[in-house]
């Protein structure tokens, strides 16, 4: 798939909100906890994959990687500017980045830092399908956060199958079930680790806006996820693909989506009113 940088601003910083989901408070709050790792998680997916490159013949690979560090570096100023805005409205952002530092930081092993990267751009991944096959789903959301998480979605699935090829380009001495075991053990562990972090930065958002911490939150955040719209529920699919032996990182749906994806992104562009954000140079 074509790999193309979008150098574009979302000024999400410009103009905070907290209710900018469907005007639904915890709704927004799931979808922004998802944001706070991003800009950690993207400077550490751009460095696990340069790692390789050196190493690497094949000269269509390297252009790969190339675009594809380009593309999460617009995706890290960008949320950077999204967690801009997560802290002006009172939020302990700081907190919640500093924890997913330290827990990257304890990953050292390049092919570890590797193995990682496939399993969290899988979830990635997953996640931008789904956002791309509900074309309603931010259609009573506020323009500048609609088109970021558009863009962000079409974007993951133009670059969705890089890591993996770098995966198998750079372990060349392993065979095909060695490189199934540390993948897919990887991933089990990224899942339980990710999510787990996931629900608790929602329900520290929620409760910075005054929300109980108790059964009804939670309740309320685990109907979000799997049941309605099922933001967790709509990736599984994608999750339970990559535990498949002969995993492919292109389904056959994918080219279909990503040019509908495209065409969306532009359509939202085209009407949205984006305010500039204060972290802008």
């Amino acid at each position: 798939m074509d790999i193309i940088a979008r150098n574009l601003r979302f000024g999400i910083s410009g103009d905070p909100q907290r209710r900018w989901f469907d005007d639904d408070l915890v709704k927004s709050a799931a979808v922004d906890a998802f944001s706070i790792f991003l800009p950690e998680g993207e400077r550490f997916f751009i460095r696990s994959l340069r790692h390789y490159a050196p190493q690497l013949d094949d000269p269509e690979l390297k252009a790969e990687i190339k675009g594809y560090s380009v593309q999460e570096a617009y995706h890290t100023r960008e949320h950077e500017d999204y967690n801009v805005a997560l802290r002006s409205l009172g939020y302990d952002i700081d907190g919640m980045e500093e924890t997913v530092r330290k827990v990257l930081g304890r990953v050292k092993r390049p092919i570890d830092r590797l193995l990682v990267t496939c399993a969290i751009e899988q979830i990635t991944y997953g996640t931008s399908k789904m956002m791309l096959k509900t074309p309603d789903l931010f259609d009573q959301s506020a323009d500048h956060y609609g088109c970021l998480w558009i863009w962000h979605a079409v974007e993951e699935l133009e670059h969705s199958a890089v890591a993996p090829h770098v995966l198998t380009a750079a372990t060349p001495q392993m065979s095909g079930i060695q490189r199934y075991v540390m993948r897919t053990a990887a991933m089990a562990g990224v899942l339980a680790l990710f999510y787990r972090l996931w629900i608790r930065h929602t329900v520290a958002i929620a409760v910075a806006n005054g929300r109980k911490r108790g059964p009804k939150l939670y309740g309320r955040i685990v109907w979000l996820l799997f049941v309605r719209p099922g933001l967790l529920r709509r990736t599984s699919s994608g999750l339970l693909r990559y535990f498949l032996p002969f995993y492919n990182p292109i389904a056959p749906e994918d080219a279909r989506l990503l040019q509908a994806g495209r065409a969306r992104l532009d359509k939202m562009l085209e009407t949205a009113h984006l305010p500039q954000p204060v972290s802008a140079a």
